[in-house]
């Protein structure tokens, strides 16, 4: 991904991730919220036309099942609601950016 791609989509996480509205956002941030609302659509528009991955073939935007067996970790959980049947159960709270990272993947798919 470029830097400029990256940039954009980390704020268009952040933004998602906040559950604060674009333009919200772009104020705080000093940041156009036309230009937050065109790396919005160009971004899902260049995931779309990337089309699904080829059978079998799993790709970087693919969540697939893991299952962890074992003793689970002493002290608090972070649980983490992706969808109505979607949750994430972790032993710590997860890094920011991987947090933005999520909320950006899973932005716009109904959950």
């Amino acid at each position: 991904m470029s830097e400029t791609r990256k940039y954009w989509s980390q704020h268009l996480a952040a933004i998602a991730a906040e559950g604060i509205t674009t333009r919200g956002y772009a104020e705080r941030e000093g940041l156009s919220a036309d230009s937050l609302y065109y790396w919005r659509r160009r971004l899902k528009r260049d995931a779309a036309a990337s089309g699904p991955p080829a059978a079998g073939r799993p790709t970087g935007r693919q969540l697939v099942p893991v299952q962890i067996t074992g003793r689970p970790p002493s002290g608090p959980a972070c649980t983490l609601a992706i969808g109505p049947d979607v949750s994430l159960t972790l032993d710590q709270l997860p890094d920011p950016q991987w947090l933005a990272s999520l909320a950006a993947a899973t932005a716009g798919r109904g959950h």
